[in-house]
């Protein structure tokens, strides 16, 4: 995405992740695109761990996407692992521009069931934002790079969109 588009839409998703990861009572939330470009996170305490559940979950969306292209189905509606103490879903966000992939880590303060309830508001949220149907795509490589790396500068830094 162009940097003035991006701008734009990370400030219009910051409202509608903050309203999911309370109403849902989850810990953790990404929200990243297929090439791993994030958009919105909460509760991360380090860049270096955004960085690599971003990059997975893009892998994981792309795998996921293979797959269901195998098998001659629409796509993947969610995975779902439940560990002993916290739990992970990932879900697809398909927008006008292009699919995203929501990340939640949750624990006992949640279930599954609250997460895929909420994550269905999300996903009609962020579908109606303006500034999503007005995104284009970036006119090169290099264009995305600058734009992720201002994206990057404004989540992590100390007045920017990072939680803890």
């Amino acid at each position: 995405m162009r940097g003035a588009d991006l701008s734009r839409l990370v400030a219009a998703l910051r409202g509608p992740i903050e309203l999911f990861v309370h109403d849902a009572r989850v810990r953790i939330t990404l929200l990243v695109t297929g090439s791993g470009q994030v958009l919105a996170q909460h509760g991360f305490t380090s860049s270096y761990e955004v960085m690599n559940v971003a990059s997975l979950a893009a892998s994981a969306n792309a795998a996921s996407n293979a797959l269901a292209g195998l098998m001659r189905v629409d796509g993947w509606k969610h995975m779902h692992h439940a560990g002993s103490e916290q739990q992970i879903f990932l879900a697809p966000l398909r927008t006008p521009v292009e699919q995203l992939t929501l990340v939640v880590i949750f624990d006992s303060a949640s279930s599954l069931g609250l997460v895929q309830f909420f994550f269905g508001r999300l996903a009609q949220e962020i579908d109606a934002l303006p500034d999503l149907s007005g995104a284009r795509g970036s006119e090169d490589g290099l264009a995305f790079e600058r734009d992720l790396q201002r994206g990057l500068d404004r989540i992590f830094s100390p007045e920017g969109g990072s939680e803890a």
